[in-house]
């Protein structure tokens, strides 16, 4: 398939999100949750507007606004903003600190928002803890996961903060890193100084940050090609001979392996024609960007070959490897699944 199909699929796949979660007055937008919108007995209550699956939402916008550009794609990705102040309380700030580097993430990418993204860092940078070497998962928790060190990491890279996105990338490959299978478990708890348990789910958006990491730092540094390379290796075997990253179900889940394929497509542009001094050979960095570049084409054409259409618009798996389920109350309703097939697209996309 070439770039102008898979650039058509992303498309479509927007089209979709737009006509049936795209929310909002005039000049300003937000994401509804679910489509239809889920009643008051399902789920315990009304559906709530979710912060860090807006983060996304304003991502894959900006993906949008990159690969097809028009006014009007750039117009819609400022009303998100408008639309997150507006939800958040009139603030983009958060106490979960993996939901602030989400939000970082997507609004150091639009120039108008500089200001935001730099404070957003600056608060990031001074939440690690010293003594732990990591930032917590929320103020005040003891609980220190990749999900807030990942997308932390990749932040401090963008914005020129080097050193200390280094030293959150070490403290995942040195603490999260499970031996056998090389890939990044969820999290720990650290209290006083000791490490009181060990979260070791294995989940794919914990693999894609740690990922996004070490390849916003491998260009200029041998040992983060080296972490990179090896870590989509430990991908790839875990997928097997499908590539097909596992689904998780709905709700937060459903962005998982979306946000997964999104710093894998990262991983593709690592380097490949010299090696590093000290660090991998050539031939290592060009499988490893091919290795990456395929996980990436795999789970795209698997998400289109399982859509479902509905009122001639695509609805989209919650897991890669089976087909789409349209019934009322399957997760694929959800925003978030909806949107992590979106991020997947555009990942493809980004690949030419």
């Amino acid at each position: 398939m070439d770039a102008t199909e898979r650039n058509a699929r992303a498309a479509f796949a927007e089209r979709a999100i737009l006509a049936r979660y795209l929310g909002g007055v005039p000049g300003i937008a937000w994401g509804r949750s679910a489509w239809p919108p889920i009643p008051l007995r399902r789920r315990g209550g009304p559906a709530r507007w979710h912060y860090w699956w807006s983060a996304h939402l304003l991502d894959a916008a900006l993906d949008a606004a990159a690969h097809r550009p028009t006014r009007a794609r750039r117009r819609r990705a400022r009303r998100l903003v408008r639309g997150i102040r507006l939800r958040n309380g009139g603030t983009l700030s958060r106490t979960f600190y993996d939901d602030l580097a989400w939000m970082g993430l997507a609004l150091e990418r639009d120039d108008g928002h500089r200001r935001a993204t730099e404070r957003i860092a600056a608060q990031l940078e001074g939440a690690i803890d010293v003594a732990v070497g990591a930032v917590p998962w929320e103020v005040g928790n003891p609980f220190f996961n990749a999900p807030a060190n990942g997308p932390a990491a990749i932040l401090f890279a963008r914005t020129g903060r080097r050193d200390a996105a280094a030293r959150l990338s070490d403290w995942m490959d040195e603490t999260l890193r499970d031996p056998s299978s090389g890939l990044i478990i969820d999290g720990v708890v650290i209290e006083r100084g000791v490490e009181t348990r060990r979260a070791t789910e294995l989940y794919t958006y914990c693999q894609g940050v740690a990922l996004g990491a070490a390849a916003a730092l491998a260009h200029d540094d041998a040992r983060f090609a080296s972490r990179a390379a090896a870590l989509v290796g430990a991908i790839a075997a875990w997928t097997g001979p499908s590539l097909l990253l596992p689904g998780a179900g709905g709700g937060d889940r459903g962005l998982f392996a979306g946000i997964a394929c999104r710093y894998v497509a990262d991983a593709a542009s690592v380097p490949q024609t010299r090696a590093h001094a000290g660090g991998p050979d050539a031939a290592t960095l060009e499988r490893a960007a091919a290795s990456a570049r395929s996980l990436v084409i795999a789970n795209a054409d698997a998400l289109w070959a399982g859509r479902a259409t509905i009122d001639g618009l695509p609805l989209f798996s919650a897991d890669a490897t089976v087909p789409a389920d349209a019934s009322p109350d399957a997760p694929e309703r959800d925003l978030s699944v909806q949107l992590g097939a979106w991020l997947t697209l555009e990942a493809a996309v980004s690949l030419d």
